[in-house]
């Protein structure tokens, strides 16, 4: 059986490296090679065809992201291959993935009535 989450408060040491997790996320390329790594591991040429930006580009994302343990490396003769640094990592991305797509349905919900939740009320 998978170790639950911790939780933590906003008094918690781990709050500040969940709000550095969240800029990481937030943005649009770092999380495009994120979701690309989910699929499979990659070389940089990879990810500069999948997001359209220079080798220079991508290599300074990377660095970022494996200096927060996000990716990790691994060597191919000469090819430098990256891949995501852990499971969770990719259970976020599909946790991501869930919220925004139960965010989209409600927005589909034209005249309907929307109620916050509370705690452990939601069904999504």
């Amino acid at each position: 059986m998978p170790k639950p989450f911790p939780r933590f408060t906003t008094a918690a040491p781990s709050l500040g490296r969940t709000v550095k997790l969240a800029r990481l996320l937030g943005n649009p390329v770092r999380l495009r090679i994120l979701l690309a790594l989910r699929e499979s591991p990659r070389c940089v040429r990879d990810l500069m065809e999948i997001t359209g930006r220079s080798q220079a580009n991508v290599s300074q994302h990377l660095m970022v992201l494996r200096a927060a343990d996000l990716v990790r490396t691994t060597k191919d003769g000469t090819r430098v291959i990256y891949h995501l640094g852990c499971r969770r990592v990719a259970e976020l991305l599909d946790t991501l993935a869930d919220t925004a797509a139960a965010l989209d349905a409600l927005d589909g919900m034209d005249g309907m009535s929307r109620k916050p939740c509370g705690p452990r009320k939601c069904d999504w």
